[in-house]
């Protein structure tokens, strides 16, 4: 699929780190799936794929650490 946003490449499927920072904690998703333009870096996610990452992002955030990581593909997630 063409990028929508330059038109001079087409979509292709990659993983990337997402982070989320709230109130001086961090938390990074790693080997997030999504599609990425190779001309001009645009990113796109699936909405399950945006969905499971929020839930993710969030329950992170709600822990008592500074720094948290996790994959994207870990069965389990984590209590909010």
């Amino acid at each position: 699929m063409r990028c929508e946003r330059c038109d001079q490449g087409d979509r292709r499927p990659v993983q990337r780190a997402k982070l989320a920072e709230r109130d001086g904690r961090v938390a990074v998703v790693l080997e997030v799936p999504m599609q990425e333009c190779p001309a001009c870096g645009e990113r796109w996610l699936d909405w399950e794929v945006a969905r499971r990452l929020d839930v993710m992002l969030n329950a992170m955030l709600a822990r008592d650490v500074e720094v948290a990581t996790r994959h994207y593909h870990e069965t389990d997630l984590p209590a909010a």
